[in-house]
């Protein structure tokens, strides 16, 4: 049976090319019996699983080198589990988010619903019957608070008529409610408006209405 010299490919997960060229070295040099023992190697391996680097590691362990901890991890795969442990938590960080904006939306969407209820019938009569009702407390009584509720009725009419992007991707959850950057239009010389000719035209066109 051949002697080991190199590390497999999943055996350089989670390290670097000058770190796989020390611990190739280390191997040549001590064969697979250069790693740590493996009971004694279980605190290097929860040090590596939270990040820290060989560095890191050896200098908590003085007692082995560096070149040693690397042949260690890369012979017990150390880098394919952080790897998956990374995408086990990140997976339990999306779930959460996601379940946070659900409960979010549903509490708002509660408080539009209790305020629909309270106002509702206030606003049918006062519609119904402007001159004998009387002005609902939750009106629209300024410039601003007439553009603030169109266009919020506009984001949300977007956002519930369509539920993907034009590229087929899925829509985010607030992507329908936020606003977007007004497009900068570049205007092109062979658009410019004719000030002179449009005078021209106009002045044509009143004297014609007077004839």
């Amino acid at each position: 049976m051949a002697l080991k010299r190199r590390f497999l490919d999943e055996e350089k997960i989670g390290l670097s090319l000058r770190e796989v060229e020390v611990g190739e070295k280390y191997l040549r040099q001590h064969k697979t019996a250069g790693a740590v023992d493996e009971i004694a190697a279980l605190k290097l391996y929860e040090m590596f699983l939270i990040g820290s680097s060989f560095t890191e590691i050896q200098h908590q362990y003085p007692q082995y080198k560096i070149e040693q901890i690397i042949l260690t991890a890369a012979l017990r795969k150390w880098g394919q589990d952080r790897e998956r442990m990374q995408s086990t938590l990140k997976d339990r960080v999306r779930a959460k988010v996601v379940k946070s904006v659900i409960e979010q939306v549903d509490f708002l969407t509660s408080m539009l619903s209790v305020a629909n209820v309270e106002h509702i019938d206030e606003m049918r009569q006062y519609i119904l019957d402007p001159a004998a009702a009387k002005k609902p407390s939750l009106r629209i009584e300024s410039i601003k608070d007439y553009k603030e509720v169109t266009d919020a009725l506009g984001r949300i009419v977007g956002a519930a008529s369509s539920n993907q992007k034009a590229g087929g991707g899925i829509m985010s959850p607030f992507e329908g409610v936020t606003p977007k950057q007004n497009k900068q239009l570049s205007k092109k010389k062979d658009d410019a408006i004719d000030l002179d000719s449009l005078l021209d035209n106009y002045s044509s066109g009143s004297e014609e209405n007077k004839g």
